[in-house]
This record gives C-alpha cells, structure tokens and sequence, in this order.
C-alpha cells in the first residue's frame, strides 16, 4: 500500500480512478463520500450488534458499499472495477423478506430507538437515503446507472427492518410514534 498522504488533495481536489482530478465538491465525490459515510456508520452498528447472522448481513452491504463507491468514480467505466448489479437487490429484497417474516406487522410510524445497534442502525438507514438524494443530483449532470439507485433504496428498507429486528433480540420494542397534534 502507498503511504497514507500524498499531499496531492491539498489544494482541494481529488483524483479518480481514470487518473483525472476533479474538486473535492464535485458531484461525483459528493456521492462517494455519502456512500463512505453510510458504509461507516454501518460499521458503527456492527460494533453493537451480537448476532452473527446479523453481523455478516452487515459485513456484506459494507463490501458492496466500497463496489459502490467504486462504481461511481469510475468516469471510464472501466470494466475491471466490480458494479453493482441487480442481483445484490434480489438477494437483499430475500433478507428483507425473511426478516419482515420474523417481526410483527407494523401499522404506525416508529421511533428511530430500540436500543444502540438499532439506533445505530436507524443511523445507517438515514445515510443511505443521503446516497440516494446525492446519487439523483448526480444524474442531473452525470450518467448513474440506475440499477445504484434501486440497491441504495432497498438498502434504506434493509437497514429498516435489521434495525427492528436487532431492536426486536434485544428484547426492545417498537417504539410508537404518536402525533403530537392528536389529543
């Protein structure tokens, strides 16, 4: 690995992965660092979640997470580079189901809480929205394969429900969002 700084970003750009420099504000690095926040604060959960079949879930969207990244600083669309692919979104659209088949229904709105992981988690769902708002703003200018659109939003729904069901093993509930307007 080259050492860590390279003095090349101190005057406010970055370089891609084609070799090109662009300003650390581009639309492009506003979607990457969207995804290394959200990827992050994945991480941050795993350091409060204790089941393993929930931890590995978590390791996995966090490597999808860098293909993603990936993907979207790669302007050549070098095909050497990893993509996201549809089938990611099949395979968590299986994890929400099979986590969704584990909870209650819902029938409110709730509360981002149920304990840290969840919290944490809730985080981590808020982040990925944040991808999704940045990604859109990027196809304005830019081409975005929309297949990164659809995963980032599936994994704001998978974020969801593993916060429930993390809240749910730790022997929380749900916790009931009351309008504040209703007597």
């Amino acid at each position: 690995m080259p050492k860590i700084f390279t003095k090349t970003g101190d005057k406010g750009e970055t370089g891609r992965f084609d070799g090109t420099r662009v300003p650390k504000n581009d639309p492009q690095m506003e979607v990457q660092g969207a995804i290394d926040e959200c990827n992050s604060a994945i991480g941050v959960a795993r350091a409060f979640v204790e089941d393993e079949q929930l931890d590995a879930a978590l390791k996995n969207f966090q490597s999808h997470l860098l293909v993603a990244g990936a993907e979207v600083t790669n302007a050549g669309n070098d095909h050497a580079l990893p993509f996201i692919t549809k089938v990611e979104i099949k395979r968590m659209e299986g994890l929400i189901d099979d986590t969704e088949a584990e909870l209650e229904p819902l029938t409110h709105f709730i509360l981002p809480a149920g304990g840290k992981a969840s919290a944490h988690l809730h985080v981590a769902r808020a982040a990925s929205r944040k991808v999704e708002r940045r990604l859109v703003t990027l196809r304005q200018t830019a081409p975005v394969n929309p297949v990164l659109l659809a995963y980032f939003n599936r994994l704001s729904d998978a974020l969801f429900v593993l916060a429930r069901l993390a809240a749910k093993r730790a022997g929380h509930h749900d916790e009931i969002w009351t309008n504040p307007r209703k007597p």
